[in-house]
């Protein structure tokens, strides 16, 4: 088999030109992949799905030799035969499936099915502590649910949840942790998280607190090679970040939290010395600031740049902070997206 037919196959299916024998193929080709492998895959990516594609029809092509007739045979064998053995093959080896094979219950994945599916309501008025078996920890709201298996799989760890459950994700960057809600799905590898959904707004909001998650519409719909390439909408969260998705525009709404947190636990002395400035520039109040919430600042108006400040801002939350600082330079501050943005009056 050569390299340009997998390649004239992929093109073909982009352009919708594939018969219903070669649409059967690409799907088992595609399910070949595993989720780490499609993550680092963007838009207008075509040659990097089709090297990964490519490198595991390979791997798989020894364990095709072992157990196929002669050289001979094999040879007489179609390509879409060929491709279609190699994928069934990879399928059976393959424990993972596709993060963006869009179930909205991980209790309906065909890897999942073999285990016992675990459930846990919360119907008391004050949250509750749900213990998984890997260390994990995720503290559901009232009226919450989370469903999970009373054992993950070896690739993956999933559950689904209705309702709001602050998550404390062990890392395991071997074992990525996907959070399955009617709306969205969160892929971590160890952080903490709220997911939190409102059934009458049909919004879901997701909130870092550590870490970094990704997060993705979980829309009803069959495997498609081509969403692959339009991950417009993936979002991914850093700490003191959110985002809400509204189902009724199918759309992101990505911004800071109304209270941002230090991203590292807080040493009171070594804080109370970082924030008391004596004449100090503007730049080096805004980069302390950085580092300790890990947000991104940017200095709008260049005359801003002459300006310093004096001041003890340690015991202000950031925004009170922010107040502080822009009046004694005569300035204001916006909230743009996930940066804040210092501008003159």
């Amino acid at each position: 088999m050569k390299r340009q037919a997998l390649h004239s196959l992929l093109e073909k299916y982009l352009e919708n030109k594939c018969s219903q024998e070669e649409l059967i193929v690409i799907e088992k080709l595609y399910g070949m992949l595993d989720r780490d492998d499609l993550e680092e895959i963007y838009p207008n990516e075509l040659p990097t799905l089709e090297q990964k594609l490519w490198d595991r029809i390979n791997l798989e092509t020894d364990s095709i030799n072992q157990t196929q007739p002669p050289a001979g045979r094999l040879k007489r064998l179609s390509i879409l035969t060929w491709l279609a053995a190699a994928a069934t093959i990879a399928l059976t080896l393959t424990a993972g499936y596709l993060f963006l094979n869009n179930h909205q219950d991980p209790r309906y994945l065909k890897f999942q099915a073999l285990t016992t599916i675990l459930e846990k309501k919360n119907n008391t008025s004050a949250p509750l502590r749900v213990n998984l078996e890997d260390g994990s920890v995720v503290i559901l709201q009232p009226s919450s649910s989370l469903s999970y298996p009373e054992h993950f799989s070896a690739q993956t760890r999933e559950v689904s949840l209705q309702g709001e459950g602050y998550f404390l994700i062990s890392k395991n960057p071997h074992r990525p942790f996907f959070v399955y809600n009617k709306n969205v799905i969160t892929r971590v590898v160890g952080t903490s998280f709220i997911v939190r959904s409102n059934p009458v707004t049909e919004e879901t909001q997701v909130i870092v607190k550590t870490g970094k998650v990704m997060v993705c519409p979980n829309k009803d719909q069959h495997l498609d090679l081509k969403h692959l390439f339009n991950q417009d909408q993936k979002v991914i969260l850093t700490p003191n970040q959110k985002t809400t998705y509204k189902k009724d525009n199918d759309n992101f709404e990505t911004t800071l939290v109304a209270d941002p947190l230090p991203i590292v636990p807080v040493n009171q002395n070594a804080h109370q010395a970082a924030y008391v400035f004596e004449e100090a520039p503007l730049t080096e109040v805004l980069n302390q600031l950085q580092t300790t919430y890990g947000i991104a600042f940017i200095i709008e108006d260049r005359e801003l740049y002459n300006n310093t400040f004096t001041g003890d801002i340690s015991k202000q939350n950031l925004y009170q902070k922010l107040d502080l600082l822009c009046h004694t330079i005569k300035a204001h501050y916006e909230i743009s997206g996930t940066k804040i943005i210092i501008k003159t009056k």
